[in-house]
């Protein structure tokens, strides 16, 4: 028993040895206290009903309470603890200087007080002093730790200013390296789209020209992603009935097997933009990537001043272990960061997407963005089939 309380005192003071400093001393300082009560019956007497004495048992139990107090700020406080020893040394010191002033006024005086006196006064300086030592100690670690953490701010936001302009460069690299090669790839496979006759030869044709015009939109809105820069992904009132009818369509001409539904009462316009389409593909790409031959039901409904997107499959189920990760990006690979990206990209427009439920006869994944007025004049043109120019 002995050497398990040991043990656990050992690694107390491993883990804080200023706060058990402090505890030191308070008991130190009670039972200083405490026994000089005992041995002087002079001493008694400061408990006596005169006005002085009731002073006297207050101002010896002021640093008591401010001690104490000061171990207790050590256990709540969130200043490091390698600063708790800073405490107790100005505690000691403090309380120290006091003691050796009253001393040598005490010698210099030599004023007629009875032992029993001299040491009242001793002890009163002493711990009036460590009270003031451990105030000072609190608000010296404090404010180191409050320094340190303004440092490593800055430090962090240097770092991420760096970041920021390595990750702008990279962003410029493939705006200008990847847009080239795309435009290519769009303007032969209209080449060739001219000088065909067979007409499943041109809807491959057209596959190329679509998904190379969504590699450029992409490339041409990382910036934007990266930023959350709400103004350059041309936020606008969007027929998000459209946007899912198109996916719809997409997904049909890929042969895959794969059957997507749109429930719509008509144009249902939201606040969003180019992009919300990658939202609706990554939606039902997943769907594709984890059931075979899937059904998937895309049901879009206003209520109120907002627009609600339900994209629901028969798949057998996220499993359990995975739900909770589900929207963060993957840690090595490159599969599994659909769901993170369009995630991000509703919050980018305003929104939010979550799992709306998972199980044995299916998943849904359900939308929310803010709703939008129709615009009065033709709807501008989306990212089907646009093209932009490397930069």
């Amino acid at each position: 028993m002995r050497l398990d309380t040991m043990s656990v005192a050992a690694k107390w003071l491993r883990r804080d040895p200023g706060r058990v400093g402090m505890w030191v001393l308070w008991t130190v300082f009670t039972s200083a206290y405490v026994v000089f009560f005992y041995l002087y019956n002079d001493a008694r007497e400061i408990a006596d009903a005169e006005l002085d004495g009731y002073l006297e048992v207050i101002l010896l139990g002021i640093p008591l309470m401010i001690t104490f107090a000061a171990t207790v700020w050590m256990s709540e406080s969130d200043v490091d603890r390698s600063l708790h020893y800073r405490v107790v040394v100005w505690t000691v010191g403090i309380s120290v200087l006091f003691l050796v002033a009253v001393m040598t006024a005490l010698f210099v005086l030599d004023p007629q007080y009875d032992r029993g006196e001299h040491l009242l006064m001793l002890l009163m300086s002493a711990g009036f002093g460590a009270s003031m030592g451990a105030v000072t100690g609190i608000v010296e670690a404090r404010s180191v730790h409050y320094g340190r953490a303004r440092e490593r701010a800055r430090v962090e936001a240097r770092r991420r200013r760096r970041e920021q302009r390595r990750l702008e460069y990279l962003n410029q690299y493939l705006r200008h390296e990847v847009l080239n090669e795309v435009n290519k790839i769009n303007g032969y496979a209209d080449l060739v789209a001219t000088r065909l006759d067979d007409d499943t030869a041109r809807e491959w044709v057209e596959v190329i020209e679509r998904s190379s015009a969504d590699v450029g939109t992409f490339i041409a809105s990382i910036r934007s992603i990266m930023n959350g820069d709400t103004e350059s992904l041309h936020v606008r009132p969007t027929d998000v009935t459209a946007v899912a009818e198109a996916t719809a369509d997409r997904v049909r001409t890929t042969g895959d097997g794969t059957d997507v539904v749109v429930d719509a009462p008509g144009p249902v316009y939201a606040a969003a933009g180019d992009l919300l389409d990658r939202v609706f593909v990554n939606l039902v790409e997943n769907a594709v990537e984890h059931c075979a031959d899937p059904s998937v039901r895309i049901t879009v409904r206003t209520e109120g001043e907002a627009v609600t997107v339900g994209v629901r499959d028969d798949g057998p189920g996220i499993p359990d272990d995975a739900r909770g990760t589900l929207f963060d990006p993957p840690e090595a690979g490159d599969h599994g960061y659909g769901l993170f990206l369009s995630r991000h990209l509703v919050e980018l427009y305003g929104g939010r997407l979550e799992l709306d439920g998972t199980g044995p006869d299916g998943t849904t994944f359900s939308m929310r963005l803010d709703a939008a007025e129709a615009p009065d004049g033709p709807n501008p043109e989306t990212a089907e089939g646009r093209m932009p120019a490397a930069t």
